[in-house]
């Protein structure tokens, strides 16, 4: 099934890992990943809750959770070395789920992370252990940069992350229909700008913040995670929308699409992406790259 690819990939690495010599980190890795699945297929309620995070049985969801905050924790650890606890912190917030605030706050309404406030201490969690426990975070660290442990967490990553987007995109859409302070849409009965702008909020709209920041995460958009957080919301929408596929089904695909493309090898899929964007440029006549600036006139 669906879930074939993301398997193919851990036998991918399982395999790689076995022609080279195992470290610390590499069995700590497996063992992790043997662990989680094992976990998942004893005790959760099936692999498509688990990758749409729709399990609250089991600990499936707490899990996905924090191996989401602790992997943004230690890719974030770089840019905070040096910098006062407070601003770190805060640093490591808006790294989290900076978007999971922007976008409803875009249509009115209460950020998620303060209504499942599960996640805001996850977050603390997070931070304390990979920047202030050296002991632990050294070794997530080494964990997560080893081929095993990159796949894993890069899952946690994208169920996390295509969670947000995606819920953020069904709450704009349900602001919209529920507003009765001013008339709906003359032309279309199904919105469409509210969903994307949340959705695109919620998968890039950390990177406007601090708001010093300015518009130029746009100008630095042609990376695989904003490109990915601009194209999957348009495929969910017109997936759900216009062709009544199921929501959780939708989900579950554009989830597998985005692990599969954080998991592949950098250049590969940076070539495809290059090929899918080329194409839509020249068939929109959108310039791709800056134009040059016009040359102000003497008169």
């Amino acid at each position: 099934g669906i879930f074939r690819v993301w398997f193919l990939q851990i036998e991918g690495q399982t395999t790689a890992m076995a022609k080279t010599k195992m470290t610390a980190s590499d069995w700590i890795a497996t063992a992790l990943t043997s662990l989680t699945i094992a976990y998942v297929a004893c005790y959760g309620t099936g692999f498509k809750s688990f990758f749409t995070m729709t399990d609250k049985t089991s600990w499936a969801w707490e899990i996905a959770a924090m191996g989401y905050m602790l992997k943004t924790a230690n890719d974030n650890r770089p840019k905070v070395a040096g910098c006062y606890w407070g601003k770190a912190l805060v640093m490591n917030g808006i790294a989290s789920f900076g978007g999971g605030f922007i976008g409803p706050l875009a249509v009115g309404h209460v950020p998620a992370p303060l209504m499942e406030e599960t996640f805001v201490w996850m977050v603390v969690v997070a931070w304390y252990l990979t920047q202030h426990t050296p002991a632990f975070g050294d070794v997530l660290s080494d964990v997560i940069q080893t081929r095993m442990g990159f796949v894993l967490f890069s899952v946690f990553w994208g169920i996390f992350r295509t969670n947000q987007i995606f819920g953020l995109m069904e709450l704009g859409a349900k602001a919209v229909a529920e507003e009765t302070l001013m008339p709906q849409s003359r032309y279309f009965s199904v919105p469409i700008a509210a969903p994307l702008l949340c959705g695109w909020l919620g998968g890039f709209g950390g990177s406007f913040l601090p708001f010093t920041n300015g518009l130029q995460s746009i100008e630095d958009s042609r990376g695989w995670p904003v490109r990915s957080a601009v194209l999957m919301p348009i495929v969910y929408l017109t997936l759900t929308r216009y062709f009544a596929w199921d929501l959780l089904n939708a989900k579950l695909l554009i989830c597998m699409l985005r692990i599969v493309g954080d998991t592949l090898p950098a250049r590969r899929r940076d070539v495809t992406m290059s090929k899918v964007t080329s194409f839509l440029y020249r068939t929109t006549n959108v310039s791709q790259f800056n134009l040059p600036a016009p040359v102000p006139s003497k008169a």
